[in-house]
């Protein structure tokens, strides 16, 4: 019993770290809105200092540069003009039906090789674009869409990947 009671006092003790790195783990709670207890306050003050609040943390954030400028003769890694490494796609196929690209895509995972289809919106009509990637490594890219076209019988191209074309991707 003795050692048992030693036990439960000093193993917590031994395994529960220093006082330092407690303290390194605390987070700082932000005050609240600054209004007192007790007090009325109205929707209108409220939406006020979350305004005021909004525009304080928006000015925090470093202004993102729309980037419109061709990579494509750059090998390597690169970084766009807001230091984020750019990414590259194969596009393999275009198809005006749904379910013929998610069985390309398929296909192409089928052969290993990770693969996406987004729905695109054009003049013409809606289209589902079968691609694979994305890769940082154009070089790399090219030589898998080589031997993706000579498998496939397909004509190939990179394209530069974009994340916010992710919102027109079909799931699966």
């Amino acid at each position: 019993m003795v050692l048992t009671a030693l036990a439960v006092i000093f193993i917590p003790m031994i395994f529960d770290g220093s006082e330092q790195a407690r303290e390194a783990y605390r987070v700082e709670i932000p005050t609240g809105p600054g209004f007192k207890r007790d007090t009325r306050i109205s929707v209108a003050e409220i939406q006020t200092e979350m305004r005021s609040r909004e525009r304080a943390s928006a000015a925090k954030m470093p202004l993102e540069v729309v980037d419109q400028a061709d990579y494509s003769e750059q090998s390597g890694r690169i970084l766009d003009q807001n230091g984020l490494p750019i990414g590259w796609s194969l596009q393999v196929a275009s198809f005006r039906d749904q379910e013929n690209a998610v069985r390309l895509r398929a296909k192409i995972r089928a052969l290993g090789h990770g693969s996406y289809v987004l729905r695109s919106a054009t003049n013409e009509g809606l289209f589902f674009q079968v691609l694979v990637g994305p890769s940082l490594d154009r070089d790399q890219l090219r030589q898998t869409g080589q031997a993706l076209a000579s498998e496939l019988d397909l004509a190939v191209q990179i394209v530069r990947y974009r994340v916010e074309d992710d919102a027109n991707q079909i799931g699966g």
